[in-house]
């Protein structure tokens, strides 16, 4: 990182809403939840922490392994049937001065009449908000897991752009169904100069491993920083810089990147908050591409291909925008965003456009439903790759039989969008069957 990217971080400060003495408390409109955040929340809500597990029946048309067949083509695997067990745990807990907020779950899938597809699946989701003095607030935030799928909610709950700096976890974006292992540790510091302004420094590590042997892993870190002023009781701006470093492993290349935004969040009545960022991003970018030959060399060599190192610089714009409505028993949000990524082990530092859509409620007697959709497009940098797109959806319910016995039934799907013969563009899981969570409420698991 250069010199006058270090003083900005030191001069600047990361999005955080206002601190009150009450951690987790509202105190204005924001941008990004830190620490505990909505971590653990469910139908817009805080609930204590509660666990639960679960037995069900699945059935699967959307696996796409990283396989070769004994022709050399894309394995294509259709329906599968099986059974999974899964264990999880969620909610919050509040002390006087802090705030945790706990999404957890971990299963294990056996497939009946395929057994070489059988998988586990841990994601975790932790945060910590701690309000050590009226102006001093500190936010930690962990997340961690393995998986194999790529698709469904695996690692979070609502809406992913209330995630800040969410580098490892994003399954709608998987070209294989294969073995992922990741971990980011998140921390930030916020003073509180007053009642409307303030600063926060922050940064994060993390890492992503993937089984697949041709599919790089990523290494990175990131040091950001922005001032927040609250121009009245409903509107806040401020200006948000940040410095990315991406490289992967074993030898696939590296990006810097540095970006800066302005942010405007407004409260629209007592339930709604829009949230709105613009700015650009610097990408100096060092890889690998792969160049068609000349026909000459191409006859001569056996090979119509070659690869060769590139380096560049190229500026790219940022931005997102999110609408967030928050009732007593339901959750409804709408975001877009379009970012600097590490993409997924074929694509490597990508700009990614994201949007979607999420609503949860738990209000309906015994009733918890869930909705969640929305669009991914990755657009790899330097490397010469066609895009990449995917459609994702999917619902699920869950009814309470009795206080601790809950049936329910998920339903996920996905298209994938790119021009690969012989690759699944096109899938889905149907999942029912009985949780035991003793509670007050009905189970909501997403």
């Amino acid at each position: 990182m250069n010199k006058f990217s270090t003083a900005l971080v030191c001069a600047l400060a990361c999005i955080a809403p206002y601190a009150s003495a009450q951690p987790g408390s509202y105190s204005g409109p924001g941008v990004l939840s830190r620490g505990a955040g909505d971590i653990g929340n469910r139908a817009g809500a805080q609930v204590d922490l509660r666990l639960w597990g679960d037995v069900t029946g699945i059935y699967d048309t959307g696996l796409q392994p990283y396989q070769l067949d004994s022709k050399g083509n894309l394995v294509t695997v259709n329906g599968l049937y099986g059974v999974q067990v899964e264990l999880g745990a969620y909610g919050t807990h509040r002390w006087r001065t802090a705030l945790l907020g706990l999404d957890y779950n971990g299963n294990y899938t056996h497939y009946a009449s395929a057994s070489s597809f059988d998988s586990t699946t841990q994601n975790l989701r932790l945060g910590y908000t701690y309000q050590k003095s009226r102006r001093l607030s500190l936010d930690f935030r962990q997340l961690a897991g393995t998986g194999t799928l790529g698709y469904g909610t695996a690692g979070f709950n609502g809406d992913p752009s209330s995630i800040p700096s969410n580098f490892v976890n994003t399954p709608t974006a998987l070209l294989f169904d294969n073995r992922y292992y990741y971990l980011q540790s998140t921390m930030d510091v916020t003073y509180i100069q007053s009642a409307r302004t303030s600063y926060t420094v922050g940064g994060d590590g993390f890492f992503v491993r993937r089984q697949g042997a041709g599919l790089a892993g990523t290494n990175g870190y990131n040091l950001r920083g922005s001032v927040q002023h609250r121009i009245s009781k409903r509107k806040t701006i401020g200006a948000i810089y940040e410095h990315i470093h991406f490289d992967f492993p074993p030898a696939f290349g590296q990006s810097d990147i540095d970006g800066a935004e302005l942010f405007f969040s407004t409260a629209i009545g007592r339930r709604w908050t829009f949230s709105a960022k613009a700015g650009a991003f610097v990408a100096q970018i060092e890889g690998i591409q792969q160049v068609a030959l000349d026909p000459v060399i191409a006859a001569l060599l056996g090979t119509s291909f070659s690869e060769r190192a590139f380096a560049g610089q190229s500026i790219y714009p940022s931005g997102s925008i999110s609408l967030n409505g928050r009732f007593r028993r339901s959750a409804l949000s709408f975001h877009y965003s379009q970012e600097i990524t590490p993409g997924n082990g074929v694509y490597l530092t990508s700009q990614q456009k994201e949007g979607g859509a999420s609503f949860t409620y738990s209000g309906i007697r015994n009733w918890s439903l869930g909705l969640n959709g929305g669009y991914t497009r990755l657009n790899g940098l330097g490397q010469g790759l066609q895009a990449y797109g995917s459609i994702t959806g999917g619902g699920s319910a869950t009814y309470r039989i009795t206080r601790a016995l809950h049936a329910l039934v998920r339903f996920d799907a996905r298209d994938q969008q790119i021009d690969v013969v012989g690759y699944k563009h096109t899938g889905y899981r149907a999942s029912i069957g009985l949780a035991f969570s003793p509670g007050d409420l009905p189970l909501s698991l997403w």
